[in-house]
């Protein structure tokens, strides 16, 4: 296979510096300002230093043009605050894999589906190419030091490959979200309104303290003056990150203006509740009930349910049960409830025809359950398990109340939590250096979870 940014750089061609100037502020977040303010922080040697690995960053530029023409947008180098509605998915990596393995095994896939297989692989295979050629160009004594920090990897499941600092980084995460289950469950004793108050005031204090808490890791440790490439490797992971949790944004939204539609549906149909304690057999009846008619309330699109299906949606229902056991994910309700609860929201998916957004390109129609047999579970993509995830999360809590407004109160609250996630890492890790990274690896264990209770 011809290396086409090989071939470039050997006709002597290179990226324009201006391109690769606003690749540099992108990445690392900055302004234009904020970029000149850095520049003129640094003394002489040191701004002489960066003019020399910018020039080298524009072999990166220019071999990574040939790869892909839009390389920065469609690898998510770059982290914007919001997500504008029209981005790629953060959770196309497993995706792929799924589809270049039915097409391995000889499986029928429609043409769209097989050039999607396609382009998830040239972006993966554009992202390690970038991650490579930075890494490249790490000075000799940071490759010597730090340089199993910062080699590409590829975790099951993430969407991309990413470098091996991506572990730390998702303990440290992590440790939010513990601290902020700990401190909900020191509320169990209060009456559930003043409960419901202090949770939604409590996301900000849970950042605040987690700071805490990686600020006396990181006191007194050494801070590397690193290269650009090693700067833009550790921006990009964190970036990467960032990404990530804006796909979530992006599935709840989508979840809860979809299940908002079940909801008034059945209290138009005279239910209050979803009687979803009961035994799955019995269960069973009542989804039949609900769904196996010619229409539903005003649904535009309708697939009435039928009962060959029910043993199918359980059988999907377990598997997403199974992917919130491996993300650590604990409910008040029962197994029972969670099971029906599930098999809930997939008949409902498979009775609208809910269509499943992936953002890639030529991929259309894609039915998020379409209730055909699947023979093994990693048939199932990541992301129409993670957007089932959220799914099933909107709803539970509202099904002794089916009250439209309780939906979109935990909404608001599941965003501010992400937010203030979102936060908490960029605020907190975007701008640090190898030699912190290197303390944040060795002592994330040690003091985040054990001593959580000291800050």
């Amino acid at each position: 296979m011809i290396d086409k940014g090989a071939a470039k750089l050997a006709r002597g061609e290179l990226a324009r510096k201006g391109r690769a100037l606003q690749s540099i502020k992108n990445i690392l977040g900055f302004t234009d300002h904020g970029y000149q303010a850095w520049l003129n922080s640094m003394t002489e040697k040191e701004r002489a230093t960066h003019g020399a690995e910018v020039e080298q960053y524009l072999k990166v530029c220019t071999i990574m043009s040939a790869e892909l023409v839009q390389w920065s947008t469609q690898l998510l180098l770059e982290a914007p605050e919001v997500a504008d509605g029209n981005d790629q998915s953060s959770f196309i990596g497993p995706l792929g894999a799924f589809l270049l393995g039915a097409i391995k095994d000889g499986k029928p896939l429609a043409q769209n589906l097989r050039k999607a297989a396609e382009q998830i692989g040239d972006m993966a295979r554009g992202r390690k190419r970038f991650l490579d050629e930075l890494y490249s160009q790490l000075r000799p004594d940071e490759r010597t030091k730090f340089g199993d920090l910062l080699g590409a990897c590829t975790f099951p499941l993430s969407s991309l490959p990413e470098i091996k600092l991506w572990k730390p980084l998702d303990w440290l995460d992590l440790s939010w979200k513990n601290r902020h289950q700990d401190m909900v469950d020191r509320l169990r004793h209060l009456s559930a309104p003043l409960m419901f108050a202090q949770i939604q005031a409590m996301p900000p204090r849970v950042t605040q303290r987690t700071t805490r808490a990686v600020c006396h890791i990181l006191e007194g440790s050494e801070v590397s003056n690193d290269s650009l490439a090693a700067r833009l490797l550790l921006a990009s992971m964190v970036n990467r990150y960032h990404w990530e949790m804006l796909e979530y944004e992006r599935y709840e939204d989508t979840a809860v203006r979809s299940l908002l539609r079940l909801v008034m549906g059945l209290r138009a149909a005279g239910r209050h509740r979803i009687p979803a304690e009961l035994s799955q057999d019995v269960f069973k009846e009542w989804l039949t009930s609900q769904f196996s008619g010619e229409f539903f309330a005003d649904e535009q699109e309708w697939r009435p349910l039928k009962a060959v299906h029910i043993s199918r949606i359980y059988a999907q229902a377990e598997w997403i049960l199974g992917w919130e056991r491996i993300d650590f994910v604990e409910h008040e309700a029962s197994e029972t409830v969670l099971l029906n609860m599930c098999a809930l929201t997939l008949a409902w998916s498979y009775c609208t025809l809910e269509k499943h957004d992936i953002r890639v390109p030529d991929v259309k129609n894609y039915d998020l359950v379409n209730l055909r047999e699947i023979e093994h579970a990693e048939q199932v993509p990541l992301t129409r398990i993670k957007y089932q995830q959220r799914q099933l999360h909107t709803l539970l809590g509202c099904q002794d109340q089916l009250n439209p407004l309780l939906i979109e109160v935990r909404s608001a609250h599941n965003r501010e939590l992400r937010r203030q996630r979102m936060q908490f890492i960029r605020s907190n890790f975007r701008g640090i250096s190898l030699a912190q990274w290197r303390t944040l690896s060795i002592r994330v264990g040690e003091i985040i979870f054990p001593q959580f209770s000291r800050f």
